[in-house]
């Protein structure tokens, strides 16, 4: 079950639970609290996996494109150097290869931007969903110290 079908049944025990008359708080047995904290328990390790998972492969995905920055850059100048000796051939080979440097510079960047952005928006929601589910076994806490 995932951590959004828990929160959904949480907030249906909630919603269902009888209320103490003239006290507006709830009557909700331990058994089940508990027995939802640890489904709960037994969800958050998944989203986080998939966190570490997401960041590991933005940190190999920016790997592989500076590796590929490299190796364009690496091809671009042993192209101009091949073409140095020719004084017009080497000005555009020296022209090429900062051409090629600047767009491979620039795709760097932009997939940097895209993996970063990537990231960052699954990295939030599951910030989230995990801010939610604390509040929830906050409020469950807060629920079962009242009763006492």
């Amino acid at each position: 079950m995932d951590i959004f079908d828990l929160l959904d049944q949480f907030e249906q025990m909630v919603e269902q639970a009888p209320r103490i008359p003239l006290t507006g708080k709830l009557v909700m047995g331990e058994d089940e609290l508990i027995e939802f904290i640890e489904h709960l328990r037994q969800s958050l390790p998944d989203e986080i996996q998939q966190a570490r998972w997401l960041t590991k492969e933005r940190q190999r995905y920016l790997k592989e494109a500076e590796e590929e920055a490299k190796k364009i850059a690496e091809q671009g100048k042993a192209y101009a150097n091949k073409l140095i000796d020719e004084h017009e051939i080497s000005k555009q080979a020296q022209q090429k290869a900062q051409e090629l440097l600047a767009q491979t510079q620039k795709t760097v960047r932009e997939m940097r931007a895209g993996a970063n952005e990537y990231a960052e928006g699954v990295l939030g929601r599951l910030e989230e969903y995990l801010t939610a589910a604390l509040n929830s076994i906050h409020q469950g806490r807060e629920a079962l110290k009242s009763k006492e």
